[in-house]
């Protein structure tokens, strides 16, 4: 094996090491514990559910047998063109499910965005109107300056579809989780061979609740979920064949995806990382130069918004809350929970006159102090940290209910929409997407282990890796950020692209071992 090889070959097996311990986490926590959240206010605590392991556990394996039946039944059955034209099916229908959904959803929903995307927007409609005063130091935009991007977008919209225009949001927002849906399936197509694996995961995002039920939030969750899927498709075309023109797709998607959420830059970081990969497997500096033009369009983008609103309004920019006070508040904990929000970020910058390096060296010293009690502490650390990851990946529905949750005053609520929120109907969506994600969970688990076993006879495009890259960095980044399940959202429907997998390679295990026994057999014989 040449060098370039084993170093390859070493940092995907690290990759793989550390995907295994995370799925393994995810697979254990999911399956014994939930998260129930109440829909009263953003403030109230989530309730810690134990869940009957013994049920999880079998549901997520019925699934994986049921799947892999499928799969057996369609390759000994169909042929591959045939195979090809149903899971084209599968996914038209599929795509149909979710459009349909969606727009009822979004256009019967009379949900009114509060909070962040209702400052953001109102952002937008000052600027668009000529009033910059949010973007003053101390202003919401000049306070989280992260949102100048997303901003921007929506002046866009309001100046094409009119002020407030958030049903027609809404309405782009279905369109995206149809176009995130057909990327996601061509991602697994280039890099899984069975058509039963894309039949599985268009099913799966079809009754994905969270991502359903967040199609009416007028935030940058949705539009950045769907523009990482593009991107993940667009590289991993870019490694088939070298074709200049799906850098040009990656770099204008990777743009808008950060604009709609600074926390992309974990994907962008996965993308450098896994273009690296490319560069060493194949043994060429070209994905270097890709990855350079993806991050600089990125944040060259990020840059000229800033330098925009700068001119149109004679506020400087970068004056905002340093990030470091976001993690500072991720180690606190707030009457019992670990790393939820406490203003305190907002509350020191403005104590110490809107000071960045102040506040910034406050945040750096608290969380020097809380490492420190961590260390003397390891049980405490332990505990808050499970606290922390089990609230953020375990509660099923992901907030979707929670932030979906103000209704416009002037508009009736319908009743199955009342019921959904409030009512019976509520339990059961969350009961449902409980077990849906036990199986989504062990079935990432079972595919992170295959795919570690089966490292040296896999032939791959490292590509592949760069949403399970994703992943690993946003788990990680969740534990130390504000703890908000939303948050891992997007890195739960990348798992989604690997889970189809999961199962079948547990079925190509026991084909392996029954065919060596018939192997063995017949020596013997």
């Amino acid at each position: 094996m040449k060098r370039t090889e084993k170093i390859f070959l070493f940092l995907v097996s690290a990759l793989l090491v550390c995907s295994v311990i995370i799925s393994s986490i995810l697979a254990y926590t999911g399956c014994r514990y939930s998260y129930y959240s109440t829909v009263k206010d953003s403030w109230t605590p989530m309730i810690l559910m134990n869940d009957p392991v013994l049920m999880h556990v079998l549901f997520a394996l019925g699934a994986g047998i049921f799947f892999c039946l499928s799969d057996w039944w369609m390759r000994k059955k169909l042929s591959a063109e045939t195979q090809e034209r149903l899971a084209v099916v599968v996914l038209v229908l599929s795509a149909l499910a979710i459009f349909i959904v969606g727009t009822v959803f979004v256009q019967m929903n009379p949900y009114y965005p509060a909070g962040d995307q209702l400052n953001t927007t109102a952002g937008s409609y000052y600027c668009l109107n000529g009033n910059y005063m949010m973007l003053t130091k101390g202003g919401y935009i000049g306070l989280y300056e992260q949102q100048k991007g997303f901003m921007f977008l929506y002046e866009i919209l309001f100046l094409i579809f009119g002020d407030f225009c958030y049903k027609v949001a809404g309405e782009f927002h279905v369109i995206f989780a149809v176009m995130t849906l057909y990327f996601g399936y061509a991602f697994i197509k280039i890099h899984f061979e069975r058509p039963s694996c894309r039949m599985i995961y268009s099913i799966l995002m079809a009754i994905c609740f969270p991502f359903l039920i967040f199609l009416p939030y007028i935030y940058g969750d949705i539009p950045s979920i769907c523009f990482c899927t593009i991107l993940f498709w667009a590289l991993s075309k870019y490694a088939v064949a070298f074709k200049k023109r799906y850098i040009v797709v990656g770099a204008v998607v990777s743009a808008l995806a950060l604009m709609c959420r600074m926390n992309t830059w974990i994907v962008l970081i996965a993308v450098a990382i896994g273009l690296v990969l490319l560069a060493i497997q194949k043994k060429t500096y070209r994905p270097l130069i890709a990855a350079l033009c993806i991050l600089l369009s990125a944040a060259g983008a990020i840059k000229a918004v800033n330098i925009m609103y700068e001119l149109r309004s004679g506020y400087e920019s970068g004056v905002g809350i340093p990030s470091v006070l976001w993690i500072a508040m991720g180690l606190q904990e707030t009457n019992g929970e670990a790393g939820v929000y406490n203003r305190y970020q907002q509350g020191v910058f403005e104590s110490h006159d809107f000071d960045r390096e102040i506040s910034a060296q406050i945040g750096k010293d608290y969380i020097a102090v809380r490492l420190q009690e961590f260390k003397d502490n390891p049980a405490m650390a332990k505990d808050f940290f499970w606290k922390k990851m089990s609230s953020q990946w375990t509660e099923p529905l992901f907030e979707s209910i929670i932030a979906t949750s103000t209704f416009k005053e002037d508009r009736v609520v319908p009743g199955w929409i009342q019921n959904l929120y409030h009512g019976p109907a509520r339990d059961i969506a969350w009961k449902m997407a409980n077990y849906y994600q036990s199986f989504v969970y062990v079935a990432f688990c079972l595919f992170t282990l295959g795919a570690l076993i089966g490292i040296r006879k896999d032939k791959f495009c490292s590509t592949k890796w760069i949403p399970l890259i994703a992943i690993v960095g946003g788990f990680l980044f969740c534990l130390m950020w504000e703890n908000q399940c939303r948050y891992c959202l997007p890195y739960y429907m990348f798992i989604l692209m690997y889970v189809p997998q999961g199962f079948i390679q547990v079925e190509m295990w026991v084909k392996a071992v029954i065919k060596n026994r018939k192997k063995k057999a017949l020596q013997q014989a």
